[in-house]
C-alpha cells in the first residue's frame, strides 16, 4: 500500500469514529445533561380564528383551514360536539353520511378517458359536514338543500370542537355553520347567493348570465360589434349574448349549443378558430350541425389543478371559442368569446350561448 491509500485510509477512519461519537454523544445527552423527555403539548391559545361562521354552498366539496395549533403537538384528535340549532334545539345533522369520491392518486389532466380518472377515485362513505385530523371543516358535494338549508329567519346551526392530546384538552367554541342553496354551477350571479333564487336587473328584468369576454363579433345586420355588456346597473343595460346552463339528465355528458336571435341553431363549425379536441377534459366528441357533445367526469373542474383545460389558477375549466374572417380593411380578424365555469353536479348538462338581440357575422367582407 503506498503512502497516499495509507493517509486515505486514516483520514476515512478519523471520521468514522468522529462520527460515532457525535452519535452516542447525541443519544445520550438527555442522560448526561438530566434533560426531562419531550411531553405532548397543548396550547392554550390554539384555537379557530378568522371565520367563526362557515358558509359552504351546498352541493359542492368545501374545505374551510383556520385552525391555529400555536405550536400544540400533534396528533391532536378533533371531535364536533354540541352541535345544536340556534336555540340550542338538538339538531341531528352529524350522523347523516352518504357515498363521496376521493381521490386515491393523483389527477394530472393527462387522463385519456373516463375510466382512467374513475380507477384514480374511490367512493367512500363520509358523515356530510365533519373535521379532519389537521382541525380543517369539510362540508362533502353530498349534503343537499333538504339536508341542512334553513329558513331566511333561523339560517345556522352552533357547535363546539373539543381537541386533544396528551397534554390536555380544550373546548373550542361556539362556531357557527349557516350553509347556502345548492347552485351547480358558476357562474351564478344571477342568483342568489343565500336562497338561489334569481336575481332582478334595475328594469325588473331577470339577470342572466354573460360571457366573460366578447372581442372582434361583429352583428351581420348594423355591422356594429356585439357588447357584452353596456348600461350595467341601469335601466337601458344591453347585453348581446346570453349563456344558460341547463341539467337534461342523470348521465355524465357536456354539450356545448349557439343560438342566433330567432332561436335557430348555430353550426360550431362556423366558430373555425376554435380547439374542439383540447376545448375541455372530454372524450369522444360529437360534433353535429347543432352542437358538440362530450363525455365527461365531474365535476368540473375536477381538481384545483391548473391544466390547458382550466384559468391559470386552476379553480375554473376555460371555454374559449374563436373564429376568424377578412374586414374591410382586407386584414384578418379574429374574434373571440370565453367563458370560466364549473359544474359541481353530475348529469347531462347544456351550456347554450344565445345571441339575441343580434346575430354574429362570420362571412368575410
Amino acid at each position: 500500500m503506498n503512502q497516499t491509500n495509507i493517509k486515505t485510509s486514516l483520514i476515512m477512519k478519523k471520521n468514522i469514529l468522529f462520527v460515532a461519537i457525535v452519535v452516542f454523544f447525541l443519544s445520550s445527552c438527555k442522560k448526561i445533561f438530566n434533560l426531562p423527555e419531550e411531553k405532548p403539548y397543548l396550547s392554550p391559545d390554539a384555537n379557530y380564528t378568522s371565520a367563526p361562521v362557515l358558509r359552504p354552498i351546498l352541493g359542492r366539496n368545501t374545505l374551510f383551514s383556520y385552525f391555529k395549533s400555536d405550536n400544540s403537538s400533534f396528533p391532536i384528535k378533533f371531535e364536533i360536539i354540541n352541535f345544536t340549532n340556534l336555540d340550542r334545539s338538538p339538531a341531528d345533522k352529524l350522523n347523516l353520511k352518504r357515498n363521496v369520491l376521493v381521490w386515491k392518486q393523483a389527477y394530472t389532466g393527462n387522463e385519456k378517458s373516463i375510466e382512467e380518472i374513475n380507477a384514480k377515485r374511490s367512493t367512500e362513505e363520509r358523515p356530510l359536514f365533519e373535521v379532519n385530523s389537521a382541525g380543517e371543516f369539510v362540508m362533502w358535494s353530498s349534503a343537499a338543500d333538504a339536508d341542512f338549508l334553513k329558513p331566511q329567519t333561523d339560517t345556522a346551526y352552533r357547535f363546539n370542537v373539543k381537541i386533544s392530546n396528551g397534554g390536555g384538552e380544550r373546548v373550542l367554541g361556539p362556531l357557527f355553520l349557516a350553509p347556502l342553496a345548492t347552485r351547480p354551477y358558476e357562474p351564478s350571479y344571477h342568483l342568489n347567493e343565500i336562497t338561489a333564487a334569481p336575481r332582478k336587473e334595475v328594469s325588473g328584468a331577470v339577470k342572466r348570465l354573460i360571457p366573460a369576454t366578447l372581442v372582434n363579433m361583429f352583428g351581420v345586420t348594423t355591422g356594429n360589434p356585439l357588447v357584452r355588456e353596456t348600461g350595467a346597473g341601469t335601466a337601458t343595460l344591453k347585453q348581446d349574448v346570453w349563456v344558460y346552463f341547463k341539467r337534461k339528465g342523470d348521465g355524465n355528458t357536456l354539450t356545448i349549443k349557439f343560438f342566433d336571435k330567432d332561436s335557430i341553431a348555430i353550426n360550431p363549425l362556423k366558430f373555425n378558430g376554435t380547439n374542439w379536441q383540447k376545448l375541455i377534459h372530454g372524450f369522444n366528441p360529437v360534433i353535429t350541425q347543432t352542437s358538440v357533445k362530450y363525455d365527461v367526469a365531474y365535476p368540473i373542474p375536477l381538481t384545483n389543478l391548473p391544466t390547458p383545460y382550466t384559468t391559470s389558477d386552476g379553480l375554473q375549466a376555460l371555454l374559449t371559442f374563436s373564429y376568424n374572417r377578412i374586414g374591410f380593411s382586407g386584414l384578418r380578424v379574429v374574434a373571440t368569446m370565453t367563458l370560466p365555469f364549473n359544474i359541481y353536479q353530475a348529469g347531462d348538462w347544456e351550456i347554450v350561448f344565445f345571441f339575441h338581440n343580434e346575430n354574429p357575422k362570420f362571412e368575410d367582407e
